[in-house]
């Protein structure tokens, strides 16, 4: 990469009459200003420069746990996960009973695709995320039990034939969207979409509200769930559409046989256009996080008194509570002057933890009133949002 601009090089001769003017250029083995450091065909590789030569390259970390679907929250942890990452094939941890795992020394800048391998589980492939300066945590990977995946299979109208295609799944997630505690996750009425196209039969399928795969359906349910099928291998990158809503892209690498799914809330988000996955870690703690804070521990000590085991370590709680960090982060002040949706959400939080654990572990049936205030309130933020950027 070639910096415009000449520099001024030094006179190794007494006799030099006039300094010599030469090329800038990031990648020479030459570190001249404005570039911090050069380190030639070794920049943008892991402990070396930035391909640009901006800056010595940071490394970062990213965490998270593995989660199997409709039992997240709940249930035994999935142990014995090996978790590897593409773009780093020399790196590859196995979860123990908590299901958490970690990787440090990565690049940031760089991009991560995680898969996970299970005996008991069909093999699931992330998103491709590209590293920010803070790392990410959680990276909640949704794996799906084999013998759920073949009922699944049965309800879509061809057969998925996963040896030759993949199937590419996420979850529309609304603020709060989370894998670490029971709320509906959803943004509902959305309708999703593959760049490149895909065949008309490849989807996109939507989930009911409950849980389940329905061809009829026109868009995403409160559940906020979609597939496409029979995806051809390649590259693509999804959007989601909705009125008065922005919504972040998401890349997906799709490879035969495996699952690519991007569950909350790495997947597409309403109303975050550009999802710092690490904001969260430099918020300072103030009454919206101890709100959900609480909720986290609310519903750890719930799940370990109802399954009368440890169903919710302590690294859940961890993550459960970092998640909810970066949704308060997210939150663009200038569309919440009055701070009318965080308000709302603190509510529903707070309904939730307040009360006994069958509220904290309900369904759609408790806190009604405080859900129907959090949808408005998106609605109005929403609207601030698409006008902001001309919509």
């Amino acid at each position: 990469m070639r910096f415009p601009g000449l520099v001024v090089a030094s006179c190794l001769a007494l006799a030099c009459d006039e300094p010599e003017l030469v090329a800038l250029e990031c990648g020479d083995g030459r570190v001249d200003s404005p570039e911090v450091c050069d380190e030639g065909e070794l920049n943008g590789t892991p402990g070396h420069c930035n391909a640009d030569c901006s800056k010595a390259a940071a490394f970062v970390s990213i965490e998270g746990d593995v989660l199997a679907f409709m039992s997240e929250v709940g249930g035994e942890r999935v142990n014995g996960a090996k978790v590897t990452i593409l773009e780093r094939p020399d790196l590859g941890v196995t979860t123990g009973p908590d299901a958490h795992f970690r990787f440090d020394g990565l690049l940031e800048g760089t991009d991560v695709t995680l898969l996970v391998e299970h005996p008991d589980f069909k093999t699931t492939q992330t998103a491709t995320i590209t590293l920010g300066a803070n790392g990410i945590h959680p990276f909640s990977i949704q794996v799906v039990p084999n013998a759920l995946f073949n009922g699944l299979s049965a309800l879509v109208p061809l057969p998925v034939e996963l040896d030759k295609y993949c199937v590419i799944a996420t979850t529309v997630a609304r603020m709060g969207g989370s894998l670490y505690v029971h709320l509906r996750q959803g943004a509902a009425d959305a309708q999703v979409s593959l760049s490149p196209a895909v065949p008309a039969e490849s989807g996109p399928i939507y989930f009911d509200e409950d849980v389940l795969p329905d061809p009829a359906q026109p868009a995403t349910s409160k559940d906020g769930g979609v597939l496409f099928y029979r995806v051809p291998p390649g590259d693509y990158v999804m959007s989601a559409s909705r009125p008065d809503t922005v919504f972040n892209q998401v890349r997906f690498q799709c490879r035969a046989g495996v699952i690519v799914n991007a569950g909350p809330p790495l997947g597409l988000l309403a109303n975050v256009a550009s999802p710092d996955r690490g904001a969260g870690q430099l918020r300072p703690d103030d009454a919206y996080s101890a709100a959900t804070d609480a909720l986290c521990e609310k519903t750890a000590s719930c799940v370990n008194e109802e399954e009368g085991a440890i169903h919710y370590p302590d690294t859940m709680v961890a993550s459960c509570k970092a998640m909810f960090a970066d949704t308060w982060a997210f939150v663009d002040a200038s569309c919440d002057p009055s701070a009318a949706l965080r308000e709302a959400a603190r509510a529903v939080y707070t309904c939730r933890t307040q009360s006994t654990c069958d509220v904290t572990l309900g369904g759609d049936d408790v806190c009604t009133a405080e859900e129907a205030a959090f949808t408005a309130a998106q609605s109005t933020y929403g609207a601030c949002l698409v006008a902001k950027q001309g919509g």
